[in-house]
């Protein structure tokens, strides 16, 4: 196979911004980026992204559960296939770089690949996966874990608040492009931004992930007993808020003590909220990470009996529901080594770094090897309207991804 010529320079292309400024338009919640799975705006978002693939050279396909592919066929049926890609779905209120920068990053360095008329010995599919974040359905990786066919029933009978079940979404999908021919995955790679702050303290612009941190997330519903605000004395309320509240400070507190571990209550509902009534039913979300699975589950064992038994003291029931319990995943040494060379030969050096945020190569990393590429973002900062990352650092990513994708280094039994 021979070496792609990537002597041109990218840092001029309008496509880059052009392209994640169109995406950043296209919201369920304006005037915020908000888009969730199998949503009104993710189905506009993927017609889009279709137009650029094909634009591209790729055939285009989605899966039932809404997955978009873009795909390079390389005339060799029991060629194996690489895969490159990130998610299209956003948190609420999001920036326009999580997730769309891998899937247009991958989508230009195809572009490159192809008006190179470099044939390559195995398929490239650059993937826009449907759901990362979680939104809808609190339990992550549901596009990457169909994409695998690891999508197991339990994550199906996780309903959203609507009591609309994972199963019955996909079920109820109608695709818009031709379901995607069988592969043999031969290996995955992702770019991301950092969404944390090492590559701009070294001032650099790239760097290699070696390992993700696993997640748990929880939600827990307390109930009590709703009443009048007015008449109900306080010596006898079963207030479900007083009770979640107490257990928001403990997830604080004991998420603090736990060295390497983060631990977070991002959402609380109250059901039927009035300002005069005592809540009677509250439902909140943990999200707990740490890059060791034993001491993510110890703590995690430790943080929920210690909720039980503060809930148990003020009378209340609770219940507590595990929508997602992701591994730590760790990326193929060899992959790593190689994108760092392709990073050295740009930057001189390439910082080795754990991510401490979820991606989609965790739920690929059950079937195939593995490896990320991180882009330097401004502050460290993500999940929020502010994030940015430069146009310049986004294009030597896609060069970066171009080198790597037209030179895999296929592993034997590939």
């Amino acid at each position: 196979m021979g070496l792609l010529d990537l002597s041109g320079k990218l840092s001029a292309d309008p496509r880059i911004q052009g392209w994640l400024d169109e995406l950043n338009a296209i919201t369920d919640e304006p005037p915020g980026l908000t888009r969730t799975f199998l949503s009104p705006a993710l189905g506009r978002a993927k017609r889009v992204v279709a137009g650029w693939m094909r634009d591209a050279g790729l055939d285009v396909f989605e899966d039932q559960a809404g997955n978009l592919i873009g795909r390079r066929d390389c005339g060799n049926p029991e060629a194996g296939t690489v895969a490159c890609g990130s998610h299209i779905d956003s948190v609420r209120n999001a920036g326009r770089f999580d997730g769309p920068m891998g899937v247009v990053a991958g989508i230009l360095a195809m572009d490159r690949i192809s008006k190179s008329g470099l044939k390559l010995p195995y398929h490239v599919e650059i993937v826009a996966f449907a759901d990362e974040e979680g939104v809808r359905f609190q339990t992550t990786y549901l596009g990457s874990r169909f994409y695998i066919d690891h999508l197991g029933e339990l994550e199906k009978a996780v309903a959203d608040a609507e009591g609309v079940t994972v199963g019955q979404a996909i079920a109820a999908h109608v695709p818009e492009f031709p379901s995607p021919p069988a592969r043999e995955l031969a290996g995955y790679v992702e770019a991301h931004i950092e969404q944390g702050p090492v590559l701009e303290k070294k001032n650099l612009a790239l760097g290699v992930v070696t390992a993700i941190a696993g997640q748990t997330r929880a939600r827990v519903v307390v109930r009590g007993k709703a009443g009048h605000a007015g008449t109900t004395p306080m010596t006898m309320r079963r207030d479900a808020l007083a009770g979640a509240a107490e257990c928001v400070l403990l997830v604080e507190k004991m998420g603090a003590a736990a060295k390497g571990l983060v631990a977070t209550v991002g959402q609380i509902d109250v059901r039927t909220p009035a300002s005069n009534v005592i809540p009677g039913e509250v439902q909140f979300t943990i999200d707990i990470r740490h890059a060791d699975n034993a001491e993510r589950q110890r703590f995690c064992r430790s943080l929920f009996a210690e909720i039980e038994k503060s809930l148990h003291a003020r009378k209340l029931e609770s219940r507590i529901q595990i929508p997602l319990a992701a591994p730590a995943a760790k990326c193929s040494p060899r992959l790593c080594d190689r994108l760092a060379e392709v990073v050295e030969a740009r930057q001189g050096s390439c910082p080795r770094l754990v991510s401490g945020a979820g991606h989609d190569a965790v739920a690929l990393a059950e079937v195939t090897e593995v490896v990320m590429l991180f882009v330097r973002c401004r502050d460290g900062l993500s999940h929020h309207p502010e994030e940015f990352a430069s146009n310049e650092d986004i294009a030597l990513a896609v060069d970066t991804l171009a080198d790597f994708l037209a030179n895999f280094p296929l592993s034997e039994n590939a």
